[in-house]
């Protein structure tokens, strides 16, 4: 079962779904999901992958050295470039991302893939955007407001009690936002110590999980994780599967490493735990993936 659009499941949204999602604003109150950049610590992201680099090619420093001089009439100028990974901090990823028995989505070779994606994009879900309803899971509520342990499997009974507990529903066309504090750990610890023996909680690979995924027409999932899922399925011993039964073979958005601090902290006060959810990736043509500033408006 690979999704048959380079878009997935996002290409079966139109406008009725998104007028749905945005009905259910009441207040206006926004919340900004994307982790800062450059900051400190760096935003988060696999040893293996590059560091994010800041770049001044010209600030104030290049006109008090007399590098360059300030424009006919005195204006001046500060001009940067910068490099990202396609999947450190907050970032989604694109379909074709996943590789798995030789294909990427829609059963395109693995070959399509060479110097940038040919099928599956991050372009193609950029070219839609992402407006529907989010559905908040404070997976931490339970226990004080405190993380999940860093190994801790997020089963579908779990997640099912969170959203009963929490009276909300997930619907066809919702974005599914988990709430389990691991970046609030990876503030809290650095990032040597985080990535020491790494693990951070998440959803693994349950039948029933994909069985509830088909059934409920969810659109994709969001998390304070870097992948959504545990590392490592404790069952079948599987590394990430749900990267291939979820992004790869069903076509659900994978939006990762969201900042939900502020937002879940809200939905405890007023009790509603769902609003607007918008995503806009870059156009990056060939990307595996792409930086993110999700919202969600309440």
């Amino acid at each position: 079962m690979l999704a048959p659009d380079p878009a997935g499941r996002l290409a079966c949204l139109g406008p009725a779904e998104r007028l749905r999602a945005l009905s259910c604003v009441e207040e206006g109150r926004l919340f900004t999901l994307g982790m800062d950049v450059f900051a400190d610590p760096r935003a988060p992201a696999y040893p293996d992958r590059p560091t994010e680099l800041h770049v001044m090619y010209r600030d104030w420093s290049h006109y008090e050295n007399g590098d360059v001089s300030p424009l006919p009439g005195g204006v001046a100028s500060v001009d940067d470039g910068v490099l990202l990974n396609c999947h450190g901090g907050t970032h989604l990823d694109a379909l074709g991302h996943i590789i798995c028995e030789g294909t990427i989505a829609g059963g395109h070779p693995a070959a399509s893939t060479v110097g940038g994606l040919g099928y599956a994009d991050v372009a193609a879900i950029a070219r839609l955007g992402i407006v529907c309803r989010g559905v908040v899971a404070d997976l931490c509520r339970t226990r004080g407001g405190l993380p999940l342990p860093r190994d801790h499997e997020i089963t579908l009974e779990e997640l099912c009690s969170c959203l009963e507990d929490q009276r909300v529903a997930v619907m066809p066309g919702d974005m599914l936002l988990l709430h389990t504090g691991s970046l609030a750990r990876y503030h809290r610890e650095g990032a040597q110590r985080y990535f020491t023996d790494f693990c951070e909680p998440g959803l693994t690979h349950e039948e029933g999980l994909l069985s509830w995924i088909d059934e409920t027409g969810l659109l994709g999932i969001g998390s304070d994780t870097l992948a959504n899922e545990l590392p490592r399925c404790p069952s079948t011993g599987e590394e990430y599967p749900l990267h291939r039964y979820l992004l790869r073979d069903r076509g659900l958005q994978f939006h990762e490493a969201l900042w939900m601090q502020e937002v879940a902290e809200d939905c405890a006060r007023d009790g509603r735990y769902m609003g607007l959810y918008l995503a806009a990736p870059l156009k990056l043509v060939g990307g595996s993936g792409s930086p993110v500033n999700p919202m969600l408006m309440k």
